[in-house]
C-alpha cells in the first residue's frame, strides 16, 4: 500500500501560527494581570493530587474517541483498526492539532496516515470524517445546551446574553444546514475539489475516491439504530468525561461547593472557544479569559476560571507529551 503524497505547507502557516501564538500570550497575560497571580496560582495548586484523575479522564476522553472511530470503521467494512491502534492516532492527532494553528486540517490527515498500514487511505478517511461528523453533532448539541442553561439560569449583561443568543442562533441554522444535506445529499466534496482544482489550476485529484467517500458518508443513515445509538454514546461519553473534569476542578478550588449544572455550562463555552479558536496553538489565552468571563456570570470567582483553565491546559500538554511520543515511534 502507498502513502499518501505529504501535502505542502504554505508558507505564510507559520507566521499565522506565529502571530496567533502572540496574540494569545498576550491575552494571557492581560487576564492574569487583571484577576490576580497570586489567586490563581494558589487555585492550582489547591487542586492537588486530583490532577491525576483529570489526566485519567482525559486519556479515557481519547478512548471514547477511538471506539467511535472503530465503529464508524467497522460500519463501512473497514475491519483492522484496533483501540490500540486507534488510541495512538487520536493521541497523535490532537498533538498535531494542539501545535498548529492548521487544527482539523492537520490532526485528521495525522491519524489517516498513522493507521496506513491497518487501513486503506479511503476508508480511513471515510471513517474519520464520519467520527468528526459524529462529534460536530455532539458539539453542537453540547454549545446550545450551554447558552441554553446560561441564558435561563444567570441573570446575564446585554453583551454576554447577545452572545448566548447568537451561538443559539448559529446552531439553530447549523441543524437546518444538516437537515438539507441529509435529505438532499449533495455531492460536497467531489464540487468542492473542482472548484478548487480550477482555482489553483490544477486537475481534480482522485474524484473517484472523493465520491466514494461521500456516498459511505451519506450511508451512515441506513445504519441499524444499535449503531447509531452507540455512536452517540461514546460521543456522550467524550463529554461526560470533560464535565466531571470542570466539576472534580472546580469541588477542588471551591471546597465542594460547585454544582455539575456549573460544570456543565463552563464546559460548554470552553467547547465553543475551541471551536472558535483553533488557530490559536493550545487556545492559549482564549480559554483563560473565556473561562473567567463564564464563571464571573455563574457567581464563581474568576480566579477559578483561570486556574480550571491552567490546569486542563497541563492535562492538554500531559497527552500531547504522549501523542509526539507516537508520532516519534512511527517515523522510526
Amino acid at each position: 500500500m502507498s502513502s499518501p503524497a505529504p501535502s505542502r505547507t504554505s508558507p505564510r502557516a507559520p507566521l499565522v501560527g506565529l502571530v496567533a501564538a502572540l496574540v494569545g500570550v498576550a491575552l494571557l497575560v492581560a487576564t492574569i494581570r487583571q484577576v490576580g497571580w497570586v489567586e490563581i496560582r494558589q487555585g492550582v495548586g489547591a487542586v492537588g493530587a486530583w490532577f491525576l484523575v483529570v489526566v485519567a479522564l482525559g486519556g479515557a476522553r481519547f478512548f471514547a474517541r477511538a471506539k467511535s472511530w472503530i465503529l464508524c470503521a467497522d460500519q463501512i467494512g473497514a475491519r483492522g483498526l484496533t483501540p490500540g491502534t486507534a488510541f495512538d492516532a487520536v493521541l497523535a492527532g490532537d498533538a498535531v492539532g494542539n501545535l498548529t494553528p492548521l487544527g482539523l486540517l492537520a490532526s485528521e490527515p495525522t491519524k489517516v496516515l498513522l493507521v496506513r498500514r491497518v487501513l486503506a487511505t479511503s476508508p480511513a478517511l471515510t471513517s474519520v470524517a464520519l467520527d468528526n461528523g459524529f462529534y460536530t453533532a455532539s458539539v453542537l448539541v453540547m454549545i446550545a445546551a450551554g447558552a441554553w442553561a446560561l441564558v435561563r439560569q444567570v441573570a446575564l449583561d446585554p453583551s454576554l446574553r447577545l452572545v448566548a443568543e447568537g451561538v443559539l442562533a448559529a446552531v439553530v441554522a447549523a441543524v437546518v444546514v444538516a437537515t438539507w444535506v441529509a435529505l438532499t445529499r449533495p455531492a460536497i466534496l467531489s464540487r468542492l475539489a473542482q472548484v478548487t482544482a480550477r482555482i489553483v489550476g490544477r486537475e481534480a485529484r482522485s474524484p473517484e475516491t472523493l465520491q466514494e467517500i461521500e456516498q459511505r458518508f451519506y450511508g451512515v443513515f441506513a445504519w441499524p439504530p444499535a449503531a447509531l445509538w452507540t455512536a452517540a454514546a461514546w460521543q456522550a461519553a467524550f463529554h461526560l468525561g470533560a464535565v466531571l473534569e470542570v466539576w472534580i476542578v472546580l469541588r477542588a478550588l471551591s471546597g465542594g461547593h460547585t454544582t455539575l449544572a456549573d460544570a456543565f455550562v463552563l464546559e460548554s463555552a470552553g467547547r465553543l472557544v475551541t471551536v472558535l479558536f483553533k488557530v490559536i496553538p493550545f487556545r492559549m489565552g482564549v480559554d483563560e479569559a473565556g473561562a473567567a468571563v463564564v464563571a464571573t456570570a455563574l457567581g464563581i470567582p474568576p480566579s477559578h476560571g483561570v486556574a480550571l483553565a491552567l490546569v486542563r491546559k497541563l492535562r492538554i500538554l500531559v497527552w500531547n507529551a504522549c501523542g509526539l511520543v507516537v508520532l516519534a515511534r512511527a517515523r522510526r
